[in-house]
């Protein structure tokens, strides 16, 4: 008898639920079903951890389950439920649109649907309204809670790059990333371009700086020791945009250890806002030759 090439989709979103183990518990529990099911071949666990359910772009693992759907390795796939699996409507009712033609069944447990059930589209499409819903009602408390802590004083979030938790909302330098944040700045201070920036800090840290990334460490507020809260917001759910005065944002001054000296942080942005980095060709930017409020710069003698 031939068996059903069996595969399973596993999804955790947040700190906590990956602190208490849901992912490991989902993961253990879609394996031994399978392999206790004598009509089943595990194919594969897929999973993604700590990741939004609000598009597949952002979730590896889902990727990669459809792609091998596509390719003809799995009929049938197990999920928690339809939030684990999409939280954006179109986006579940286009996948499993396509799974169904491929012929692979999909089985959401929590609210006991089969994809190959005639009624299944009617169904699910309510039941992905009310996931999405759902989201934007978490999305908009998450932000009130957020804007709370920064009222208070107390960042929230994913810690920037070049830092550690260190413990009661404190941020700690973090001695392996704040060399390439330190090398970055500095050479921007010299007018070094983007392009030999990036190259520099792939050699230094083995993965690839993307222009966009750079830029953002270049101009984040956090690397002088200070904290801006929602510098951009989520309007609708998934789409984060600039924060234009949608939301009240939080400046908070001398936060936390700051890797780069303010002076030294004014004068990289001073620079790139004479769009000075762009160029190929490198501009002559010294102490002496860059004036900052009627002043000569005299670079920190920690960051030398």
């Amino acid at each position: 008898m031939k068996k059903i090439k069996t595969a399973a989709y596993c999804r955790v979103s947040t700190d906590k639920e990956a602190q208490d183990g849901s992912y490991e518990l989902q993961v253990s529990y879609y394996k031994d079903m399978i392999k206790a099911n004598t009509t089943m071949e595990l194919v594969g666990i897929y999973g993604d951890k700590g990741k939004s359910g609000w598009s597949t772009e952002k979730r590896p693992g889902l990727q990669k389950l459809i792609d091998d759907c596509r390719a003809g390795k799995i009929d049938l796939i197990l999920t928690k439920s339809i939030s684990r699996f999409s939280r954006n409507m179109a986006e579940c009712a286009a996948m499993i649109r396509e799974l169904k033609d491929l012929g692979v069944n999909i089985i959401f447990e929590k609210e006991n649907i089969n994809s190959q059930n005639e009624k299944c589209a009617f169904v699910l499409n309510i039941f992905a309204a009310i996931a999405e819903e759902e989201s934007h009602s978490i999305s908009q408390h998450t932000l009130l809670a957020h804007e709370q802590h920064a009222m208070e004083g107390n960042p929230f979030g994913q810690i920037s790059f070049g830092y550690k938790n260190g413990g009661d909302n404190k941020w700690v330098i973090n001695g392996e990333e704040a060399p390439l944040v330190i090398k970055a700045f500095k050479m921007a201070a010299e007018g070094k371009n983007y392009t030999d920036i990036q190259r520099t800090l792939n050699e230094m840290s083995g993965f690839t700086w993307s222009h966009r990334r750079l830029k953002y460490l270049l101009t984040n507020v956090v690397y002088k020791g200070d904290y801006q809260s929602h510098k951009t917001i989520s309007l609708v759910p998934g789409k984060q945009v600039k924060n234009n005065g949608y939301r009240d944002q939080f400046y908070i001054t001398e936060h936390h250890e700051p890797i780069v000296s303010p002076e030294l942080f004014d004068r990289v942005q001073e620079i790139m806002n004479r769009y000075l980095l762009a160029s190929r060709k490198q501009p002559r930017v010294t102490n002496q030759t860059l004036l900052r409020d009627g002043e000569r710069f005299v670079e920190n003698s920690n960051e030398n």
